[in-house]
């Protein structure tokens, strides 16, 4: 046991000697690690936090901060190196790359000086020359000295080549390491203008790569500028709303129906119509925003002379008044012209063609033709483009022989090898193929001088532990250092910043919400869903035929789940707001009378809520109903008759209905109109005045004076106006009645004359008494007489006994006493009716 320990604790100081051994060469290799943590801290301080929607677009300055901060985790793409943090650099300002300073200045001095000694030599070799038809063919076109960054490309001037060591923003020039600070950074805020353009500059402390979104936030309105501001980041202004553009398209028939856009960017119209063509001759379905087309018709209409028509095809102008293009001709071979009606042919005029032929040096030799020239004949020595060979050929062919070019390519290797080239050499078109500096890939770009650019390709390499991997460039795979931090630096599948400690195999899944738009619906809500982006889905494969099933997992995106939101819906008439899940927000009908007032202005459309087109107007609009009810609005007072229009808005026109009604007398039907009668616009006197006259017939008033005489006015209301001008002649009596006389009726009224009894009429009085007497008498006897029959009628009647007599038949003859008696009481009743007439006269 002694000896067990004994090694053991050998064992241990030997471990120890090792692990201070690589301690003291890991600190001497390199340099002591930094607090990433509070140089973090310190350069965000000014940057307000992002969303998790912009966080992705930070990942490239994160990408580079952690190359920074860890030395010799970036690699200069010149000599595939480590970048330590106490070195000079130079970063494109395009791609942001580190490189050396001495590297970059080797680059760019040996990439200008190929570019000088490239162009000397195409000055040299290329001077122009003239080509077999005479031509002079002017050279190349010189390109200008320049430098390209390795990484991107970009284009650099050869004075912009970088001579000193400056930190990220530019502000301080050979920047101090501070072990608080970021490596090549001067601890400054970094002060540049954002991209996008917001009018906002960076907050963060000098920092390497580009600067992250801007994190301020401004009120910004949507495209079309229809919505309402909203307080939005500057990386997100640039927002849509719901509403449709509704602007008349270039077509000047349809809307544009495309969502929030800027003013003037509307699409072109797609839909199609039939159109004419430009002559109208034939139709054609084409698209509305190009309605003008050109059919295959030849034109065919006769100019003015009648003989000659027009061969054109398809044009919209007249060709019936056009004056005939032939009365202006020249002969064939066009020396003379002369003015001649179209109808007559134009010969010859005999001389020499002289037309330039198609070799375009010699010129025709026939007399004036009509049709094409015939090729030269001309037997000339032509050289063949290289110029190495001679041959007599017609003038109108070309001479090339079978000669290959030997001159070298611009590469500088290959050789051309065309038939006949003549100096015109292309450029080298094969793949370079050099091994590239990481020895595992070869160049693929076309075949240059110089040095191949670096190899642009990847390679991932894993930590110890195999936790985290980590691409690096190609080549640069030893001398990385990888270290496994505590979290996981696995980017996650989806959007999000899943934050995890350091695991074997898969991350877990995301359980944040999606916060994306959802573009499924189309709403542009944000997502609220458990992020479905990079959803573990088992995949089962069969391998053979015992059904071997062998089981993997792939990653799948699934779509957005319906949206949930609740938003305000209006019905489609714009009746009632209802709040409703977003994926169910498509405006419905309410179920309620439309209520919108129709155009009579009296009624209101009765339909059930409909799709109107402005949902604040309360006013009849396309789809309401039109009114088909009568006139309901009331007349004037007294008018009893309905409006025989349509319904309508006020005023109704006067009323025309005739009215029939009797004189103020009676005895005529008079007729009037309804409106002459019931007039509200005249004033009361006026009304009454107007009634009183349409009531009136025109005759005499058939009414009496309170004096019994006839009224002396026309037809009139009310009471006889006037009574006191009677003057009518009227009979007095005496009290007895027997005397009279006719006196004007207005003395009468006046009690002014009055007429006595005289000793006449006591004695007709007398008689008149005596007279009465007796009838009273006559009346008695006869009341008695009849009250004795009454009483013998109800006596008990005594029996006697029935004799039979024969009666003789007597004549029958007048009784002159009673005869007497009812000629008495007759004359008697007679006078005594016209005593008491005339006593109420």
């Amino acid at each position: 046991m002694e000896e067990h320990k004994h090694v053991q604790s050998k064992n241990l100081a030997s471990g120890k000697r090792l692990e201070n051994t690589f301690t003291h060469i890991s600190s001497s290799e390199d340099e002591e690690e930094l607090d990433e943590k509070h140089i973090l801290d310190l350069l965000y301080k000014n940057y307000q936090p992002v969303s998790d929607a912009s966080r992705t677009q930070t990942y490239r300055t994160s990408v580079f901060l952690e190359n920074t901060l860890h030395s010799g985790a970036a690699t200069c793409l010149i000599c595939i190196g480590g970048i330590k943090r106490v070195e000079s650099i130079w970063s494109c300002q395009s791609c942001y790359c580190f490189f050396h300073l001495n590297c970059i200045q080797r680059w760019a001095n040996d990439s200008v000086m190929q570019m000088k000694v490239k162009g000397e030599q195409q000055r040299n070799d290329n001077q122009g020359y003239y080509n077999h038809l005479g031509e002079f063919v002017p050279p190349k076109r010189k390109k200008s000295l320049h430098w390209c960054c390795p990484q991107c490309r970009m284009e650099y001037q050869p004075e912009e080549r970088p001579t000193t060591y400056n930190c990220f923003c530019g502000k301080e020039i050979n920047p101090t390491a501070q072990p608080f600070l970021v490596p090549h950074s001067c601890g400054e805020v970094c002060g540049k203008f954002l991209k996008p353009k917001c009018g906002h500059d960076c907050k963060l402390l000098c920092h390497p790569g580009p600067c992250p979104p801007c994190a301020q936030q401004s009120e910004n309105t949507c495209r079309c500028g229809k919505s309402a501001p909203r307080p939005l980041r500057c990386i997100d202004r640039d927002w849509q709303c719901q509403e449709r553009c509704e602007n008349l398209l270039s077509c000047g028939k349809h809307k544009c129906n495309q969502r929030c856009h800027r003013a003037g960017n509307c699409p072109g119209c797609t839909r199609q119509s039939t159109q004419p063509c430009e002559c109208g001759r034939d139709m054609k379905v084409v698209s509305c925003a190009n309605r003008k087309w050109k059919c295959q018709n030849i034109c065919g209409g006769r100019f003015v002379c009648g003989l000659h028509s027009c061969d054109k095809i398809c044009h919209k102008e007249p060709c019936e008044m056009a004056e005939c293009p032939f009365n202006v001709r020249s002969c064939p071979c066009g020396k003379n012209s002369q003015s001649l009606p179209c109808s007559e042919v134009v010969d010859s005029c005999g001389d020499t063609c002289q037309k330039i032929l198609s070799c375009g040096q010699h010129t025709c030799t026939q007399r004036c033709h009509r049709g094409p020239c015939i090729s030269c004949p001309v037997t000339t020595r032509k050289k063949c483009r290289c110029g190495l060979h001679e041959k007599e050929l017609p003038c109108s062919k070309e001479f090339t022989c079978d000669t290959k070019c030997k001159q070298v390519r611009d590469c500088g290797k290959h050789a051309c090898n065309r038939k006949c080239c003549g100096d015109q050499c292309l450029p080298c078109e094969k793949i370079c193929g050099k091994p590239l500096s990481c020895n595992k890939h070869k160049c693929q770009s076309v075949c240059h001088r110089g040095p191949c650019y670096p190899c642009r390709l990847e390679s991932v390499v894993n930590c110890r532990c195999g936790k985290t991997r980590r691409h690096v460039p190609c080549g640069r795979e030893r001398n990385t250092r990888n270290l496994c931090l505590e979290l996981c630096r696995i980017s996650a599948k989806c959007h999000h910043f899943v934050e995890h400690r350091c695991h074997k195999g898969d991350c877990p899944p995301c359980r944040q919400k999606c916060g994306l738009p959802n573009d499924v619906s189309g709403c542009g809500h944000i997502c609220k869903a458990v992020c479905h982006e990079a959803v573990k889905v088992k995949n089962q494969k069969t391998l053979n035929i015992k059904t071997q099933i062998k089981k993997t997992y792939e990653y799948k995106v699934f779509p957005h789940p319906r949206c949930e939101e609740s938003v305000n819906v209006k019905c489609i008439g714009g009746h009632e707001v209802i709040t409703t899940p977003c994926w169910n927000s498509k405006p419905t009908s309410c179920y309620r009378k439309c209520g919108r007032v129709l155009k009579c202005g009296n009624h209101q459309c009765n339909l059930t809520c409909h799709t109107v087109p402005n949902l604040e107007s309360m006013e009849q609009q396309v789809g309401c109903i039109n009114c088909e009810e009568g006139c309901v609005r009331p007349r004037s007072s007294g008018c009893s008759h309905p409006c025989p229009k349509s319904c309508h808005l006020p005023p109704c026109s006067p009323c025309s209905v005739l009215l029939k009604s009797k004189c103020h007398c009676g005895l005529i039907q008079v007729m009037y109109k309804c409106s002459e009668f019931f007039n509200d616009t005249a004033s009361i006197q006026e009304q009454l005045e107007q009634k009183e006259r349409l009531g009136s017939c025109g005759n005499r008033c058939i009414k009496n004076f309170p004096c019994g005489h006839r009224c002396l006015a026309d037809c009139h209301s009310g009471i006889c106006p006037g009574p006191e001008l009677c003057r009518k002649k009227v009979r007095i009596y005496c009290p007895c009645k027997t005397l009279k006389q006719e006196i004007s009726c207005d003395i009468h009224r006046a009690r002014q004359l009055l007429l006595q009894c005289n000793s006449q009429c006591e004695a007709i009085n007398s008689r008149a008494f005596r007279e009465l007497a007796q009838k009273q008498h006559l009346e008695e006897e006869k009341n008695r007489l009849e009250f004795e029959k009454f009483q013998q009628k109800f006596e008990k009647r005594k029996h006697k006994e029935r004799k039979i007599a024969d009666i003789e038949p007597s004549q029958k003859t007048f009784n002159w006493q009673r005869g007497a008696i009812y000629a008495v009481s007759l004359t008697a009743t007679l006078g005594a009716l016209a005593v008491a007439y005339y006593a109420d006269r």
